[in-house]
């Protein structure tokens, strides 16, 4: 995320080429010359530019960061945990404790799990489905034993984050750790709930390392919260569907966390953490749907609360419920009581299929032309005229990756496939070829830009999603790797815009290779279910024009509905075809020999 096969990208950006050693001249082919430009960004906020990275799957686990911790064994229920290889967290090979998943003589077997035996049966699920567990809820809720599943859990919390990671990441720049954690992390959990409480000790120890080592603050993150505010495995909770509802549709839940904000709250003052502690989310990516009038009241109660518990000094943030400019109607605009607050958006590539069929300059583009969009719509106080900067809410890109072409649910499954039928996952030693580095390298200068944008006074900068990965599967979420291998560069110091260092988005999106053989689109464009939600869509003309190399007129004044409508219709039958004409060497190859593995005579899950 060795045993089985493995795969690498290469040049061409294809699993099936041969492998590509690391190779340092991809900082030399990419490095700018810093002292080429004057500064002409500085920050718009004295402390500088925010430059972090989240440390996610730790306090909050997530099945395409550590997949091994889901594959739970026989072994694992009992309470002799396995390793596998490769796994990124629990004992290592030589280490005192270790022991190897496929040791014969241990006689361990997966454990698959099924919607009934987890406690759900609605008529819209398949109560035959095996699966291994896909969110934190799953994993606990398998073992008969509580004691159990929380020793198993303390094995991953101790050893999955490393006091040498956090040294890498101050060395690289890094300026801010947000902390992803779920409503149980205290302990406040109800009678029949399995989660594993003892996640805070971990907690603390965070906090203490970065104060030992210095230049890092913490911002904490409530990514889970009672009854699940997206239905997403990430809330902690996989609920099968996308809904905020089981949240904001119930008063109780509601409460349940504020009492959840109020606790942490307490506890990071009560147990002397603000020296390290200088941020606190109140809630993570409600969906779509939530009550907006539940969402808003609960901000402002969290709001209130944590200013009560805390003072003016601890930034606020919270999700702007993948809409930014919803915000623009006079919501948190006091200069003194909605200071020091933040908007917090999520802009991803690969959520939907035109992101992920785009070819290596128009993401780029994208991100000149939506995401700078996306940053510059919040937050005003003039809404519809937006002129008028809050003097209160300011923003923050909060999640980010360098994930251009693969979805992480679709590919997270045949991994899984994979450790079930032959004990390993796959792509564990997948590299990234030179070209494909390059244009990642571009890909991440671009979004840098854009999160820190100059021309909203309260822009204030970014947190890329994630410190590491396990394995080499989603290896362009994985910042110390990309930080290691070049296509991510050396932060600049916070006073330092990025702009000044790497030119503006479109000088990048310039001097990027365009070459299409770089995308390897996964899941392909006719295996998709377009009944679940897509996300985004892609109806900016100069993006889909390829930056205008087809003379569109970008003044909206002169575009008319037809040539927008023509380009949309050009564009998605020019990715359909792609979709279907492409060769899949690569992951194709790989999903169906992880398929046929799966469904052996001795698999479990067929």
């Amino acid at each position: 995320m060795a045993g089985g096969p493995s795969h690498a990208k290469g040049q061409s950006g294809r699993l099936s080429d041969q492998m590509v050693p690391p190779s340092s001249s991809i900082e030399a082919a990419a490095a700018i010359n810093v002292t080429a430009r004057p500064l002409l960004h500085p920050p718009k906020h004295p402390a500088g530019y925010i430059r972090g990275v989240n440390l996610g799957g730790w306090l909050l686990a997530e099945r395409f960061i550590t997949p091994y911790l889901f594959a739970l064994t026989s072994c694992d229920l009992e309470g002799d945990f396995c390793s596998y290889p490769g796994q990124a967290s629990g004992p290592r090979p030589g280490d005192d404790g270790y022991f190897a998943c496929s040791d014969a003589t241990l006689n361990c077997r997966p454990v698959r799990t099924s919607p009934a035996r987890l406690g759900r049966s609605r008529p819209d699920e398949d109560l035959h489905r095996l699966d291994y567990p896909v969110s934190e809820f799953d994993i606990v809720a398998t073992f008969p034993d509580r004691k159990v599943a929380r020793h198993y859990m303390e094995r991953h919390w101790d050893t999955f984050l490393t006091r040498r990671d956090l040294v890498r990441l101050r060395n690289a720049g890094v300026t801010h750790l947000r902390v992803p954690f779920g409503y149980w992390v205290r302990g406040n959990i109800a009678p029949g709930e399995p989660w594993a409480e003892g996640g805070w000790h971990y907690f603390r120890r965070l906090v203490k390392w970065c104060r030992e080592i210095g230049g890092l603050q913490v911002w904490a993150d409530l990514h889970g919260a009672p009854g699940s505010e997206n239905g997403f495995d990430n809330s902690g909770h996989y609920l099968r569907r996308d809904s905020c509802l089981g949240w904001s549709d119930s008063p109780e839940n509601v409460a349940r966390t504020l009492d959840v904000i109020e606790d942490v709250a307490k506890a990071l003052r009560n147990e002397g953490l603000l020296d390290v502690v200088t941020g606190l989310g109140l809630l993570n990516e409600p969906f779509v749907d939530c009550d907006v009038d539940v969402l808003r009241k609960f901000y402002n109660d969290g709001h209130d609360m944590v200013r009560n518990i805390l003072g003016p000094n601890i930034a606020i943030f919270v999700s702007d419920q993948f809409k930014s400019s919803k915000w623009n109607d006079s919501f948190w605009t006091d200069p003194k009581s909605h200071s020091n607050t933040y908007l917090d958006t999520h802009p991803y590539h690969v959520f939907f299929e035109k992101g992920r069929s785009m070819s290596p300059r128009q993401h780029i583009e994208y991100v000149c032309q939506y995401n700078t969009k996306d940053v510059r719509s919040c937050c005003y106080e003039d809404a519809p005229n937006n002129t008028v900067v809050s003097r209160g809410l300011g923003r923050i890109v909060g999640e980010w990756s360098a994930a251009v072409d693969v979805l992480p649910t679709e590919l997270e499954l045949a991994i899984m496939n994979s450790i079930a039928a032959n004990g390993t996952a796959i792509l564990l030693d997948r590299e990234l070829g030179q070209d494909r580095r390059r244009f990642l390298r571009n890909f991440v200068e671009s979004q840098m830009v854009a999160y820190e944008d100059a021309e909203v006074g309260r822009t204030s900068g970014w947190m890329f999603w994630n410190f590491k990965m396990e394995g080499s599967a989603f290896i362009e979420w994985d910042f110390l790797r990309g930080i290691e291998e070049g296509w991510i560069p050396a932060l600049p110091s916070p006073q330092v815009s990025s702009v000044d260092i790497f030119g503006s988005c479109y000088d990048i999106a310039y001097r990027t290779n365009d070459s299409y053989a770089l995308i390897d689109e996964y899941p392909k464009p006719q295996d998709i279910d377009w009944s679940k939600w897509q996300g985004w869509d892609i109806d900016d003309d100069f993006v889909l024009s390829d930056g205008g190399k087809n003379n569109v007129q970008h003044d909206n004044r002169s575009n008319s509905l037809f040539v927008i409508i023509v380009l949309m219709m050009t564009a998605a039958l020019v990715a359909f075809r792609r979709g279907r004409e492409k060769k899949r060497d690569g992951y194709d190859r790989i999903i169906e020999s992880a398929e046929s593995a799966s469904c052996s005579k001795t698999a479990w899950n067929c």
